[in-house]
């Protein structure tokens, strides 16, 4: 293309990541030296740079420093931005802050090809769908772009059904790098994992009354919980109710590549997820060759085939969560089996294999 300029718009970066800032993170670093890319994020704090240049994108901060206020203020500064730099291609990650933005910059810039990806799962819920700003913007969001692209089944379906055409949808999922796992790690026996912020989507509360039954059968189970977030005094709350304190480990966050360790160590990996946009800790046990246990929400059926390659259960169902673990303690060989054909089947979750095909969608007329 003559004109060679790209622009990624996140509300969010690096050092708030999540399973979307792992995509744009992909992007930038694999894609960002075959065109002169620029990344628009918000500040949210005073100690964070307004501009930087990394190996190979430039990244520019917008807002205040004050996470409240950057979140309203991102859609039009981040607009305005993409309108001085006029990029080929505006490429905005998340349908939330970012497609509010995307949808901007279709009155202040209209020589540019607009690409949405769909990557939340919970903006699905009733409760989140009471928000102003998706009761007002939702269909805007999702009908503006020239292509959308989304993460699993679900979100394209979802993109469907509020009015995309079929031709300008296109699935291109997160994926996992294979080169962070850690190929020597022992496993520790009826060692089960969970990876998740600790906030109502995960649908934590549910595994940890399933873990009081587990235990019963199981009394050397161990149950190691990654990750941090606003439901931990809760979920300390009811272990201790219960307790199970003896049997659960709460680890809080970890760099990335711990987290993969601690996976890896594990026998079983399950997170009772209530939605989903794709489930990039699945994808991650898989390549970790550790069986997940997950539900039938958003885009888990997409990594997950039950009985193949992992096992799902109906979302809030405590008892088919505990009996799917009882199950796959007790039965080593089954456990090892879908732990096997799951290191088959995750490939095709292979980072660079994803990242090519965004680029032949940036490419394309």
């Amino acid at each position: 293309m003559q004109n060679n300029k790209l622009v990624i718009l996140s509300a969010f970066y690096e050092p708030y990541m999540s399973g979307a800032e792992q995509m744009v993170k992909e992007v930038l670093e694999r894609l960002g030296d075959r065109y002169e890319t620029t990344l628009v994020t918000g500040r949210f704090s005073r100690t964070l740079a307004k501009a930087e240049k990394r190996n190979s994108f430039y990244l520019k901060r917008v807002g205040v420093g004050h996470k409240q206020i950057d979140k309203l203020l991102y859609p039009l500064l981040a607009a305005w931005e993409v309108k001085k730099i006029k990029p080929a291609v505006t490429h905005a990650i998340m349908e939330s802050y970012a497609g509010g933005a995307l949808v901007l910059v279709n009155y202040l810039l209209k020589d540019t090809k607009r690409i949405l990806t769909l990557q939340s799962g919970d903006l699905d819920d009733p409760k989140k769908q009471k928000n102003i700003f998706i009761q007002l913007f939702w269909k805007i969001i999702h009908r503006s772009p020239d292509i959308v692209t989304a993460i699993s089944t679900f979100l394209a379906k979802r993109a469907e059904s509020l009015g995309v055409s079929r031709d300008k949808i296109f699935i291109t999922p997160n994926g996992v790098d294979f080169s962070e796992i850690t190929e020597s790690t022992e496993k520790i026996t009826n060692r089960v994992v969970c990876v998740a912020r600790l906030s109502w989507e995960k649908g934590l509360d549910f595994l940890i009354k399933a873990w009081l039954e587990v235990i019963k059968k199981v009394p050397d189970a161990e149950l190691v919980m990654v990750g941090d977030g606003d439901k931990r005094l809760e979920i300390e709350s009811l272990i201790k109710e219960l307790n199970i304190a003896d049997s659960v480990v709460l680890m809080g966050n970890l760099p990335h590549r711990q987290t993969l360790i601690e996976i890896k160590k594990s026998e079983i990996f399950v997170c009772p997820s209530l939605a989903e946009g794709l489930g990039n800790v699945f994808i991650e046990a898989q390549a970790c060759g550790v069986t997940p246990i997950g539900t039938r929400v958003g885009g888990i059926p997409d990594i997950i085939q039950d009985g193949m390659n992992g096992v799902l259960v109906e979302p809030k169902n405590t008892e088919a969560i505990s009996q799917s673990i009882i199950n796959l303690l007790s039965n080593k060989e089954l456990n090892k089996r879908l732990a096997a054909r799951g290191l088959e089947t995750v490939r095709r979750f292979d980072w660079q294999k994803i990242i090519e095909e965004i680029d032949v969608i940036y490419k394309t007329k």
